[in-house]
């Protein structure tokens, strides 16, 4: 049984109905205490400088509206919602916070993964400590499929299921000869591979690679040996920063194609957006896939979007949305299970027909394979030349709007064939 979609638009305004099995006697109230890690703002920043400084806070928006709009429905139900927060700016900062959580915080779920390599050690730890950690910002695949631990779930998109959306993104537009730009690392080797499979899946074909070490800055050279690419489709693998510069050295060479970028989660955001924008004049791409996206209109969407927006000042990232969802999804799963113990929630969360309203337009939820949820992702369009103003909300958000969703069509009678069209598909169960 899964939440009110009510259930946020009023603090603890919205009943929830659950079956028998699952309610928890108010005279027996449980606390379900629930560790976050999340960066933290590093001092002031201009977009033109870093746009970094915000990803963590979109993730502790959304937890704090959880535990606000949420916590009365928790009540209403015998529990308690107690969150537990800790700033990691730095990969020791998050070990240091989620160490400190599992050991004296008294724990049922660890929330976190924002910031390159934090989600990696958390999930160490929670696999160490027992209990389900959500990654809730890492789309790296080596956290997902073989090596999957059956402690970690992730409410955050899978490098696979970004890479197949920027494949159908391509075929739409008639896009089907790419040539692919990666970094040399490990990731970068297993992105490109990746990227070959989304490829055959739309039938489109490589016609190019180019290999760079990653914030390496200086490109040249390896941009002067595309200009003869007979590519109709640059699709920019690198990691979210080095992506400036090497777009920023094929617009200085004169190159024309069309670029496509990989949506790592802090290019999702507004400030990165609008950092493109600025940097990158010609090629900067103007449609992007996205987790989630702050000008959705339909009513619930609008409704989540307009209370970060009221409590904040700030447009829903898709951190925003990824942190509430995993807070919910766990007080869901206490109230089905009438537990907090790590084995009762990760055989619900395992479990064929568990799904969860998370205000995407069909239910979802979690593969047994790679514990990856499944669910739509979003296109969005740039608008190159709308005002922007740090300053000024209306101008944040108007850079961009919700241009549409994949998978196309609609889901049927088989919404987990539907949404898997999206990302790798497996067999057996995670960590068996």
């Amino acid at each position: 049984m899964t939440l009110s979609r009510r259930a946020f638009l009023a603090a603890g305004a919205a009943a929830l109905s659950l079956p028998a099995i699952g309610r928890i006697n108010a005279a027996e109230a449980k606390a379900v205490r629930i560790g976050t890690v999340f960066p933290s703002k590093t001092g002031p920043s201009f977009v033109r400088a870093s746009v970094n400084d915000f990803i963590g806070d979109g993730g502790r928006m959304g937890a704090m509206l959880a535990e606000s709009q949420l916590g009365g429905v928790a009540e209403a139900n015998g529990l308690q919602l107690k969150l537990l927060t800790a700033t990691s700016p730095t990969v020791e900062a998050a070990v240091r916070a989620g160490e400190r959580l599992v050991e004296t915080g008294d724990i049922c779920a660890l929330v976190g993964g924002i910031g390159d390599g934090q989600a990696h050690e958390l999930a160490k730890i929670a696999a160490k400590a027992k209990i389900p950690f959500f990654n809730v910002g890492e789309t790296d695949d080596a956290l997902r499929g073989a090596g999957c631990s059956r402690y970690v779930f992730h409410v955050e998109a899978s490098d696979a299921m970004y890479l197949d959306a920027m494949a159908m993104v391509a075929l739409a537009q008639g896009q089907k000869k790419w040539h692919v730009v990666t970094d040399t690392t490990r990731r970068g080797k297993a992105m490109l591979a990746r990227l070959k499979t989304a490829a055959g899946k739309v039938g489109a074909t490589v016609v190019g690679e180019t290999a760079v070490p990653a914030a390496l800055s200086i490109y040249y050279d390896d941009v002067d040996r595309m200009k003869d690419t007979e590519a109709d489709l640059v699709m920019v693998l690198l990691q979210a920063f080095d992506q400036f510069s090497f777009i920023l050295q094929m617009e200085e060479a004169g190159i024309k194609v069309p670029v496509s970028s990989f949506p790592h989660t802090i290019t999702q955001t507004r400030d990165f957006i609008a950092a493109a924008r600025y940097r990158l004049p010609t090629l900067n791409p103007r449609l992007r896939v996205a987790l989630w996206e702050t000008t959705n209109p339909a009513p619930d969407a609008h409704a989540f979007n307009e209370l970060i927006r009221a409590q904040w000042g700030e447009g829903a990232d898709p951190t925003a949305w990824s942190s509430y969802h995993a807070i919910k999804i766990v007080l869901e799963s206490v109230m089905a299970t009438g537990s907090t113990e790590a084995e009762a929630l990760i055989d619900h969360l395992e479990k064929p027909d568990t799904a969860f309203d998370a205000l995407k337009g069909t239910k979802l939820s979690f593969r047994p394979w790679d514990h990856q949820l499944r669910q739509p992702l979003y296109t969005v369009a740039i608008d190159q030349d709308a005002e922007w103003s740090r300053m000024d909300l209306d101008s944040r958000i108007n850079v961009a709007k919700l241009d549409g969703s994949l998978p196309s069509g609609e889901a049927g009678a088989d919404p987990q064939a539907w949404l898997d069209s999206l990302g790798d598909v497996g067999e057996g169960t995670c960590g068996a």
